[in-house]
Order: structure tokens, then C-alpha cells, then sequence
């Protein structure tokens, strides 16, 4: 009798650990030259995964053409890469019942002495569902299956609850990651079917400048192609359809092959408008053949491209990992950190001392499953902490040289609340010389998020850095487009409860930035530096931090509060009630104050009298 699996997507608690994963070292998975290969992950090795000894992608090719009724994939073989050599792996192919694996069409045994395994059926087999299923045991040490990026919606591993199997999902597990898992054949089309499989413009992207074409085809039948043409529609803001281009392919496209276009050897050009604006090019690939029109979506890509002039003030370094990795870390990245490069650190584990849930959230936010991970300007990421770490940072380093922003400027207002610890805070921020898109779906602005942090300065080893303490602003929307020549200006409030509590002056830095929305780049980030003279009215703002010093604050416990002043006055102490608790007529250049003074715990007001120069108020915490 046929061995059916229970497919449960949604997982009890108890069964979310079944499989464990560790960082991986992020290198690039090959492609066939001459078969398709089919995949759902991107074809990189992020993440090895551990804790189960069964595997399974489930490809469902109708994803591939939503516009038709039925699509088949003819699979030839299998492709598999696994992050170590050694052992031994059993693959099946089968057929899909409902949902779950069925029939048993072709099953091996293989050996693993390389990392990339193919293999090729004994005969063709023709469907639009198929499993491909892996029998390998893994362990935590040397035997792991390999993801990358992706829903994690088609990948699956067996779970075992007592006597009964389940194949859950990756995503319903937690882990937005899809098996380096593929299929190769071809789809069983009648028709020609051409495939636009990747566009690009190489050079730089520069008001005024010129730059090529860059793209790959694909030819999913079995007649050569020989006219084939790449039409480019260029529109900006303003200007729909300003511009196009026609782009011959010079030589035919094999039967069942990939092409890719040398662009360094041709002559086609593109000039780039004078200004900053955005930029859209629709490519449209065509041959002598017509093409059904339900094949013709995988013929054309909508690419967006961004032609700014403004620099961003802070190019952020985003590195989330265990405390205990952070000296290794900066030990590698502070010879880069020079000019307008700043490195933050999260600490999402709870178990480290300078670990918090706001570092949590912000590393959930990007959907992570393991640390270290360092995030170069939001869009790119490292993942793992091997011997190729330092190369991909500096590459990554280097590439965001060549960032720029629509954003020109903004400014940072910070002002306190009276007779309380909150603060406010004004974010502005302006756009002087880009075009941008401003329709609903269009915007760049309103396709973005705000984020504003506090971070506290830490010494680790001698080496600085940025801690995260709290947000201000967590993916904050905006509602407006930033129009060319307008401002945008977003309002927030802190409590400075607990920022200074120590007799030493604390460094904080209140971070901000635009950044796409769902783990996108970040267009423009700055920061504002300050320290407990924040906590003042703007009265206090009259006494220069060399003519006052109160400290600690807060004050807690039974500490003593001393005050030290360049010249003498008269102070009071005052309650939130403006209840008088301590005056004398003149006040001694250096005073000391017992903690008993204050009844409780709360807000008080040390107010100072000179003649002659007016009246100035200090705000501390008692903390009992």
C-alpha cells in the first residue's frame, strides 16, 4: 500500500524546534548551462539546517505561468547542494496527492563527494506538481541541508510526534528560507516560449551619464531563435514614454539554452536625463515567432532605477550577534568605519547583559533566524561570521560609495517637556533637486519607514560603538509624498527616565532613517548627539554646563546629590506641587545634599538666584 505523509502546516508550539539551523557562509549556488534549473531559494548558502533525517520541495510549475489552466515541467534530473562532503543521501522524485507526496517515480543512492549534486532520471517524467525528497540524516556538527532566502512556503521537514510523521513547512516553523533544493528539465510547452530572465543597466547611474544594457535569455523550446529583439521603453516623472530603444540580439538562441547579452562588445547606449529623477524602463523581448499571449508575462520586466545626486550625512552598519562577538566584529570593521560610516549594534539574545527586546524586534523585522548578521545600508546582508566575512564587507562597503539619496537634508530638534522626563522630538526632512513618482503605489516616500533609536556609547576592547537602548520610531509610515522642493516633518516623544544614571557623563546618539519598506535599503540616515542637558527647560539652556553640575541624575538610594557651581546663588528645591523643601540665600560653591531630603521617590526642581543675572531651574529624579 502506498505510504502517505499527513502534510500540517500549522505547528503546535511544542514542535516549532523539530529543526535547528546555524549561519552558513553565504556562497553562490552554480546554475546548468544546458538544462533549466527550476528553484525557489536565490541560489546562496545562508543557512544549515539540522534536527530532522527527511527533506522535501514541493514545485508546483503552475506558479511559474498563473495565467494558464495547466503548465508541465518535463523534470530530466535533480539538483542539490549540501553544505558538506562525505555520507550518503537517498533522493525521490514523486508525484503530488493532494498536497502531500505520492506515487514513487525514481529514487538513488548517492554518495556525497561534492557539494553541488546532480543527478538524472532514468526516464523523463512530465507533471505539474512534483516532490523532491531527500533521505539524509543531519546532526549539529557536520551533516546539515542547505536554505536561502524565500517564503519558505515550499520547503518541508519530517517531523515526528510519538508513532506519527508530519511534513511541515519551513515558514510555519519560522523560517523564511526555501531548501537549495532544484529541478532540471524544461516546461512542456508546444509553443515558443522565451524567457527575459534578468535586466540591467551597467555604469553609473548619473545625471547626464550613459550606460548599457545588461540581460539574460532563456529559450524554452526546441527551434533556434534567430531574430530575437529587446525593446526598452524609458519614462521618468513627467515624461511617460520619453524615450525607447531597440536592442538586437546578435546571434541565435539555442534550443533549450541560456544567452546572455555582451554588452561590453556592443555599441547601444543609453543616456541618462541631466537631472536627479527616477527612472523606469519596461524591457519587452520579442522574436520572428508570435508568442502566446498567456506565455508573454515571463517576456518583460518593469525595472526602477534611481538617478540621485544627494549624499546621505551616515551610511549605517547594522550587526546583529552575541555580546561576545562584538570585539571580533569590530576588530574587522573599524578600519572601514572612517567618514560617514557608523556601525550599530542589536543584541537579540536575551541572555546576553546588553541584550533587549528592541534589539529583538528590529532583528525580527528583517526576518532573521540566526546571529551574527550584519546589514550594510539595510539591503545587504552578511550572514555568519566565517573567513570570507571581511572580503563580502568590504565589497559591500565599497558598493554603497556609490549610494546616494533623495533626500537632501533634514534636521533634528530636540526639546523637553516642562516639569517632566519626556522629550520631544521634531524630524524634518527635504527634498531640493529629485523628481520622484508621487501616485499611490509610486511614492518612494510613502513606500518607506521610519526608524529612530536611541544608542548609548559602549567601549568594547578599546573599540567604540553604538548600542541600541530604546526606539523612538519604529517603521513609522508616512502619508505623503516628498515632492521636489517640499518638506516632510514627523513628531515624536521619549522618556529620558533612566538615560543618565550614573556619575559619569553617558554618551547617547539618537539615530534616525528612511528605509524601503520590508528590509529594503535605507535612502538617508543621520544622527543627533546629546547628553542630560537635554533634561532641561529652555531656561536651563541660559546656564552653560561649566557654571552648574548636578549629579548623579537620577538620584538613588542613599547616595548623597552634589551640586557644583562656578559662582554663588540662591537655591531652592521644589516639588511637583511647587511645595518648597530646601532654600538657603547663598549657596556655597560646592554643596552636598542628603538623599533623606527627598521624601520620594519623583520629579523635583532645583532652582537657582543670582542677582543680577536672573533665575535658572535644573530638573532632577529621585529614584528611592
Amino acid at each position: 500500500m502506498q505510504k502517505r505523509y499527513l502534510l500540517i502546516l500549522p505547528l503546535l508550539f511544542g514542535l516549532l524546534f523539530a529543526i535547528q539551523c546555524v549561519s552558513a557562509d553565504g556562497r553562490a549556488i552554480g546554475e546548468s548551462s544546458r538544462e533549466y534549473h527550476y528553484h525557489y531559494h536565490t541560489a546562496s548558502n545562508d543557512l544549515n539546517f539540522f534536527g530532522s533525517n527527511r527533506w522535501a520541495v514541493r514545485f508546483n510549475f503552475r506558479s511559474a505561468y498563473p495565467g494558464l489552466s495547466e503548465v508541465n515541467f518535463r523534470a530530466q534530473g535533480a539538483r542539490l547542494w549540501l553544505p558538506f562532503t562525505g555520507g550518503t543521501l537517498t533522493a525521490e522524485l514523486r508525484a503530488d496527492a493532494d498536497g502531500s507526496p505520492g506515487e514513487l517515480l525514481f529514487s538513488q543512492n548517492l554518495s556525497i563527494s561534492d557539494n553541488q549534486v546532480d543527478l538524472y532520471f532514468d526516464s523523463e517524467h512530465t507533471a505539474e506538481t512534483f516532490w523532491l525528497m531527500a533521505d539524509y540524516t543531519t546532526n549539529a556538527t557536520n551533516r546539515f541541508v542547505a536554505a536561502s532566502t524565500g517564503g519558505g512556503t515550499r520547503s518541508y521537514y519530517m517531523n515526528q510526534v510519538g508513532n506519527i510523521q508530519h511534513l511541515s513547512s519551513f515558514a510555519s516553523a519560522g523560517f523564511a528560507c526555501e531548501l537549495l533544493f532544484g529541478l532540471l528539465g524544461e516546461f512542456a510547452f508546444d509553443d515558443i516560449d522565451l524567457q527575459l530572465c534578468d535586466f540591467d543597466l551597467e555604469g553609473a547611474l548619473v545625471p547626464g551619464g550613459r550606460v548599457q544594457p545588461a540581460f539574460k535569455v532563456y529559450n524554452h523550446s526546441d527551434t533556434s531563435i534567430l531574430n530575437a529583439n529587446l525593446r526598452l521603453i524609458l519614462s521618468r516623472p513627467g515624461f511617460s514614454q520619453y524615450d525607447t530603444l531597440n536592442v538586437a540580439i546578435p546571434q541565435s538562441l539555442a534550443p533549450r539554452e541560456f544567452y546572455d547579452f555582451d554588452f561590453a562588445s556592443s555599441d547601444v547606449m543609453i543616456d541618462l536625463p541631466e537631472e536627479p529623477t527616477q527612472l523606469r524602463i519596461e524591457a519587452l523581448l520579442s522574436s520572428e515567432f508570435a508568442e502566446n499571449d498567456t506565455l508573454f508575462a515571463n517576456n518583460k520586466k518593469l525595472c526602477n532605477y534611481q538617478i540621485f545626486v544627494d549624499e546621505s550625512p551616515a551610511q549605517l552598519v547594522e550587526n546583529f550577534l552575541r555580546e561576545d562577538e562584538t570585539s571580533v566584529i569590530n576588530t574587522i570593521q573599524q578600519p572601514y568605519l572612517t567618514g560617514s560610516l557608523h556601525a550599530l549594534q542589536y543584541y537579540p539574545v536575551l541572555s546576553d547583559p546588553l541584550a533587549n527586546l528592541y534589539s529583538m524586534r528590529r532583528y525580527n523585522w528583517y526576518g532573521f533566524n540566526s546571529v551574527p548578521r550584519t546589514v550594510v545600508a539595510g539591503d545587504m546582508r552578511i550572514v555568519g561570521f566565517t573567513d570570507q566575512y571581511e572580503p563580502k564587507f568590504s565589497d559591500a562597503i565599497a558598493k554603497i560609495g556609490t549610494y546616494r539619496s533623495f533626500i537632501s537634508s533634514s534636521t533634528c530638534a530636540m526639546e523637553p517637556v516642562e516639569n517632566s522626563e519626556n522629550v520631544n522630538v521634531v524630524l524634518s526632512f527635504s527634498n531640493e533637486s529629485t523628481n520622484l513618482y508621487t501616485g499611490v503605489g509610486q511614492s518612494l516616500m510613502t513606500a518607506s519607514r521610519i526608524f529612530a533609536g536611541l544608542f548609548k556609547k559602549h567601549d568594547f576592547d578599546g573599540s567604540e560603538s553604538y548600542v541600541l537602548n530604546r526606539w523612538i520610531a519604529f517603521a513609522d509610515t508616512v502619508s505623503t509624498s516628498l515632492n521636489m522642493g517640499s518638506t516632510i516633518n514627523k513628531s515624536y516623544s521619549f522618556t529620558a527616565s533612566g538615560l543618565f544614571d550614573d556619575d559619569d557623563e553617558e554618551a547617547y546618539r539618537l539615530y534616525y532613517w528612511v528605509q524601503q519598506e520590508q528590509g529594503g535599503r535605507i535612502y538617508y540616515a543621520d544622527f543627533h548627539d546629546f547628553d542630560s542637558m537635554i533634561l532641561t527647560s529652555n531656561e536651563d539652556e541660559l546656564v552653560s554646563p561649566a557654571l552648574l553640575r548636578v549629579y548623579p541624575n537620577p538620584l538613588r538610594g542613599q547616595n548623597s546629590l552634589k551640586i557644583n557651581l562656578a559662582r554663588e546663588a540662591k537655591l531652592s528645591i521644589y516639588n511637583l506641587r511647587g511645595q518648597r523643601l530646601y532654600s538657603t540665600d547663598s549657596c556655597p560653591k560646592s554643596l552636598e545634599l542628603p538623599a533623606s531630603l527627598f521624601p520620594s521617590s519623583g520629579i523635583y526642581f532645583l532652582r537657582f538666584d543670582e542677582e543680577g543675572r536672573g533665575t535658572n531651574t535644573r530638573k532632577i529624579s529621585i529614584i528611592k
